[in-house]
């Protein structure tokens, strides 16, 4: 389980190379140094309440604030909630960074990247914002090398959201392969969300903004972009730059310069030498290889001029012959789903027909049975004609399961229209998260769908052919 905005995982812990974000570079030393204890005094709030959300369990902490799994009272959904360390909200700057961040990701709103629903403070001083609760597996947890074509995918949808944020007039700063989250849905191809905006900073301070001083430096140096590591002015090419040392590492598992190297590489008129990642790793092909060695070029005039740019590249050296429909690829057994997933299609030759379910549904004018043909312990997805039920809408049903019938209620979290289901072969419909699911529910669920040990043998899936309709 990933926490998305203190950017660890839990209970394993990243390398002190990756974790560690610098401050305050001196522009005469070869190297910057912490100015901000890296560790916090932390404040276990498990069980309070803050405004309509309790909070249930800590995720994890990071440099600005403690990230805790929550319910929300009504509804019982979950949701993030990142707190600012108590012993920073007497800061002003401080502070008012830590409700930038908040801003920042809302002022942009992609679909690949985190959603912010709330902020807000308590009555007794503490600071907090409300996220999407995301599970999935960040980069940094993924096996090393990562298959080409995987890679090739998720880096596009980084791009995709870093456009996006470019052209809010806003730098991410801090991408690494632990701010970007992987999730995987049944019948879906993977998906990335770009996460942690707490040291994103605008192109252009209005007069509100907080002040930057003189060569202030943010981010973590194993990624950072020269210029951003000598404290110069960056703009979106030193994300591209990150992102570039992400898809290296993980296709080759090396950093491209050891820590040695980086005073080298910003302040020595020739930079070290760079091995392409070809070389490293044969399984890379060579034009994949010299798109990342270009977004990796020390001068950022080299790079890509935009992460637009980069994505075009991407797609240009890995994109495979066209497939007429997109291929549902097998996902690593998962014993919790949030989010109801998409029913795969049968074999082709299985003369067996998937197992559906049956749903009466209340509505204002009574009721109406409706078939389902996939259910998880986070929900089901419910064969039906449009005009659906917009997003977020609350239905009470009585779905029956394990020959009873086992009252409900869900949330509608997904449209499937009849040109998406026409091309994933199946039925439109909508797909619904329980909520606050009695204890007969989830003992038939467990029933029906007993937690499986995962598979040494299950593989990352190839994603190549997805590209093809990007």
């Amino acid at each position: 389980m990933h926490c998305e905005h203190c950017s660890s995982e839990h209970p394993a812990s990243l390398s002190c190379e990756d974790q560690e974000t610098w401050t305050d570079v001196d522009s005469t030393g070869p190297a910057p140094r912490q100015v901000a204890s890296a560790t916090p005094a932390l404040v276990d709030l498990c069980g309070r309440t803050l405004g309509h959300y309790r909070l249930t369990q800590m995720l994890g902490s990071g440099g600005m604030g403690t990230v805790y799994l929550a319910e929300q009272i009504i509804i019982g959904a979950r949701v993030a909630v990142k707190v600012l360390h108590p012993d920073m909200a007497q800061d002003t700057q401080l502070r008012s960074r830590f409700y930038a961040e908040a801003r920042t990701v809302n002022l942009i709103g992609h679909p690949n990247i985190v959603r912010i629903f709330d902020i807000n403070e308590s009555k007794d001083g503490i600071h907090y914002f409300v996220m999407e609760y995301l599970e999935g597996t960040p980069l940094s947890r993924l096996p090393r090398p990562v298959e080409p074509g995987l890679l090739a995918w998720l880096l596009v949808q980084a791009c995709d959201a870093l456009e996006a944020v470019h052209r809010s007039g806003v730098v991410h700063r801090d991408l690494k392969p632990d701010n970007l989250l992987m999730m995987e849905r049944p019948g879906e191809l993977p998906t990335l969300k770009v996460l942690d905006f707490g040291v994103a900073k605008a192109l252009h301070d209005t007069a509100t903004s907080e002040p930057t001083m003189a060569g202030q430096v943010f981010g973590t140096p194993a990624y950072m972009a020269p210029e951003q590591w000598a404290g110069q002015p960056v703009d979106g090419r030193a994300d591209v730059y990150s992102l570039g040392v992400t898809g290296y590492l993980l296709l080759t598992g090396q950093f491209p310069y050891p820590r040695g190297q980086l005073a080298e590489l910003v302040l020595s008129p020739e930079p070290p030498p760079l091995r392409p990642p070809h070389e490293l790793a044969p399984a890379v092909p060579e034009a994949l290889s010299r798109t990342l060695m270009r977004a990796l070029a020390r001068n950022p005039a080299e790079r890509f001029a935009s992460a637009l740019d980069f994505k075009k590249a991407l797609l240009a050296v890995v994109r495979p012959a066209p497939r007429p429909y997109p291929v549902p690829l097998p996902l690593r057994p998962s014993t919790s789903t949030p989010i109801p997933a998409i029913p795969s299609r049968p074999e082709p030759n299985d003369p067996t027909p998937p197992p559906t379910w049956t749903a009466r549904v209340r509505n204002n004018t009574g009721s109406v049975v409706v078939h389902c043909s996939e259910i998880s312990r986070g929900g089901v997805f419910m064969c039906c004609a449009e005009p659906f039920p917009e997003l977020f809408t609350r239905l009470e049903f009585t779905l029956q399961i394990g020959g009873e019938e086992v009252e409900c209620v869900g949330e509608v979290v997904r449209h499937v229209d009849s040109a998406l289901a026409r091309s994933w072969r199946m039925s439109p419909g909508v797909g619904l998260q329980f909520i606050n699911p009695s204890a007969r529910l989830r003992e038939l669920l467990i029933r029906l769908r007993p937690p499986r040990r995962p598979s040494a043998a299950l593989q990352p899936p190839p994603v190549q052919e997805a590209l093809a309709h990007l």
